[in-house]
């Protein structure tokens, strides 16, 4: 036996049924997110309670608008071309990962 978390079927199987799951409850709520962030102005996003900068309106409206891409490519709702680089705003409003990844 090694050190650290087995690595067997079953943990396989439970990390990719929670990738998926993970994947589903977002496709699910990135649309209604971006409905309600979009029923906001920005004026009103610099104001209380919120008090944006406008600079980072700017920044969660960029990620918003990708992260519904995202949800539309995966759903098959809208083709992606040419290929681009959907993580740019996103990974600016998840800050430090819990987990590494490669770029």
């Amino acid at each position: 036996m090694s050190v650290g978390l087995p690595t067997d079927k079953m943990t396989v199987d439970n990390t990719v049924g929670n990738l998926a799951r993970q994947i589903q409850v977002w496709a699910g709520r990135v649309p209604d997110f971006k409905a309600w962030l979009d029923s906001i102005s920005d004026d009103d996003l610099t104001k209380p309670p919120f008090g944006y900068m406008p600079a980072d309106v700017a920044v969660l409206r960029s990620a918003t608008n990708d992260m519904l891409a995202l949800t539309q490519i995966y759903l098959g709702q809208i083709d992606h071309t040419p290929a681009s680089d959907l993580s740019t705003f996103v990974r600016r409003l998840a800050g430090v990962p819990a987990y590494p990844t490669f770029p």
